[in-house]
């Protein structure tokens, strides 16, 4: 189930840590972009320079290179020429002619600085003189490492090696090329050495920080004014980008490789600078802005600690004023608040009247429901007091031979007793109907046969239930109103259900019939009986039930009583309240 922190989390964490992750991230955002952005910026800034510085070394490069290629063409032309007259002289013509030969090339190497030696595999006589120009056997030629590289060439360059001279080992880098007669037979190999310090110097940059590389066009590492490590272990993947295209670009790992190249020239530079050193003032920038960056959250987590609690501040007291609430004692809240917190306590403050205001009613309530409690059980002692007295009267009317009193008190007691002991709103019919029946049979004992009651009711009516002493009103009417004067008195009270939610009482006499302005006489509501009748029936179900007054059709008068269909007398609430009021 997925937690909703508004909800369940406290408000100034939520506020604390809802600013801290977003301005965090806003930090993270902004130094990352710079970070990457910076790079960029001056990785192609870098990389725009040093193409630049690569092709104007690339064309020194290639001036002076050219220029000991050409040179190594005219003298292999020369040599070609005096070794046909060498090999087809006497021996004195082979040594005027290796001289002669000897003496050409020295003047190429006294001419061309950067060259250091000369050395000639061929059929003359090998001379073991450490000269600027040296003279080696054809057998020699086979022994090269070097060679296998021109076997299927004319001339080729030769990386970085070691040759010997009057002053040791010396480090050189070589072109060599193959020597043919006219007949298009390589007689000889003539290899021109060129100082490495001389040759680094064509490609070294002022500031010496960059590894320069050359490479010929078959992608041959040549030299490099740094570590060659690099480029042998990643000669093919250089020579792809060579391939792909003549100027580029491109980071590996922490070497950035800048290259150059020409459709019209067999070499190729390849510069590579270190990634970090590149990046550094990037580097250095960013570090600046994440300084800034985190002073920033810090400040800003800051204000959110101050506006979180100034915020969280006025509903914490509010809490605790809501917490410690109670009748005797109310705890103050700040009144210089004048926006919402303001109106809030406002609108508590007036929350807190009301509930005293009603709490002082409900007391007062309860006084005087204490009081009517009290006052109902002292009118309790009133009806005993009354079933006591008759019952001492009915013994002395049986003491004294008078059965007819005695049994008439018997029936009024028995009428008080089913009225009063009850305290229910509502009551079966049927149980109205005993009650009724203790009045009707009191009144036969005074009217003895000239009395005639009946009950006409359906069976389904008896159990439904009725408000209590609903009926006796209208019977006591009948004899008080009605049956004054007469000599005969009939009543008859039926019930029965109209339609499927009424039920209707009829009480029909033949006494006197209403006079035409009895309602003049009376108020509306009849008399206090028929007025208490009408207004527990409009209390319980509303206007839509009562009863009305109206003569007979067979002479007298009847009461229409109509209510609803009750099945329970716990169906109306409050009905004792009601009652109780009436009475």
């Amino acid at each position: 189930m997925r937690v909703n922190p508004f909800k369940t989390l406290r408000i100034d964490l939520v506020f604390f840590f809802g600013f801290a992750f977003i301005v965090t991230l806003l930090v993270c955002v902004i130094v990352f972009f710079s970070y990457i952005n910076g790079s960029k910026e001056i990785a192609d800034n870098t990389s725009y320079y040093q193409q630049k510085l690569l092709i104007e070394l690339h064309k020194k490069l290639n001036t002076n290179l050219v220029d000991i290629e050409q040179t190594s063409n005219t003298a292999a032309q020369n040599f070609s020429d005096l070794y046909e007259e060498v090999f087809d002289g006497t021996d004195y013509d082979k040594v005027k002619g290796q001289t002669s030969i000897r003496s050409q090339l020295n003047n190429y190497v006294y001419g061309m600085p950067i060259l250091q030696s000369v050395h000639v595999y061929s059929d003359l006589a090998p001379n073991s003189v450490q000269d600027y120009v040296k003279f080696m056997s054809l057998e020699q030629l086979e022994k090269e490492d070097w060679y296998k590289e021109l076997r299927n060439s004319d001339y080729t360059w030769l990386r970085e090696r070691l040759i010997k001279t009057n002053n040791g080992e010396v480090s050189v880098i070589s072109f060599a090329r193959k020597v043919y007669n006219r007949f298009n037979r390589s007689v000889a190999v003539m290899v021109f050495n060129v100082q490495v310090p001389a040759f680094k110097a064509l490609i070294a940059t002022e500031d010496n920080r960059s590894n320069l590389a050359l490479l010929d066009d078959t992608g041959k590492l040549i030299t490099t004014s740094g570590d060659p490590g690099f480029f042998l272990q990643h000669d093919a993947e250089i020579q792809t980008q060579l391939d792909s295209q003549t100027n580029g670009a491109k980071r590996t790992g922490d070497e950035f490789l800048v290259w150059s190249s020409s459709l019209d020239s067999r070499w190729s530079l390849v510069e590579i600078t270190s990634w970090s050193r590149i990046t550094a003032g990037s580097l250095k920038q960013t570090q600046i802005i994440l300084a800034l960056g985190i002073a920033t959250i810090i400040l800003i987590l800051l204000l959110a600690v101050f506006l979180s609690r100034q915020f969280v501040k006025p509903i914490g007291l509010l809490l605790k004023a809501m917490s410690n609430f109670s009748l005797s004692k109310r705890t103050p809240l700040p009144e210089d608040y004048k926006n919402e917190f303001g109106r809030l306590f406002q609108g508590y403050d007036k929350l807190t009247c009301r509930i005293e205001e009603l709490y002082e009613n409900l007391e007062e309530q309860y006084e005087r429901q204490r009081a009517a409690e009290i006052k109902a059980l002292q009118m309790m002692i009133n009806p005993h007091f009354l079933y006591n007295s008759l019952d001492q009267v009915n013994w002395m009317a049986i003491e004294a031979s008078q059965p007819q009193i005695s049994s008439m008190l018997a029936h009024l007691g028995q009428f008080f007793r089913l009225a009063l002991s009850n305290s229910e709103s509502l009551v079966p019919l049927s149980e109205e109907l005993a009650h009724i029946d203790s009045y009707l049979q009191f009144q036969k004992i005074r009217w003895e046969e000239r009395l005639d009651y009946r009950y006409l009711l359906e069976e389904e009516t008896k159990n439904l239930f009725v408000p209590k002493i609903i009926l006796q009103p209208f019977v006591e009417n009948a004899f008080i109103h009605g049956f004054h004067g007469k000599r005969q008195a009939s009543l008859t009270i039926s019930a029965g259900i109209i339609g499927d939610d009424r039920l209707q009482i009829i009480v029909s006499d033949n006494g006197r019939q209403l006079q035409e302005n009895w309602k003049e006489k009376q108020s509306a509501k009849g008399g206090y009986g028929l007025r208490n009748v009408r207004e527990r029936i409009t209390a319980l179900f509303g206007d839509k039930y009562g009863f009305m007054l109206d003569n007979s059709p067979e002479g007298g008068t009847q009461a229409v009583i109509s209510l609803p269909i009750v099945n329970s007398k716990s169906l109306k609430g409050g009905l004792k309240h009601v009652e109780g009021g009436n009475h």
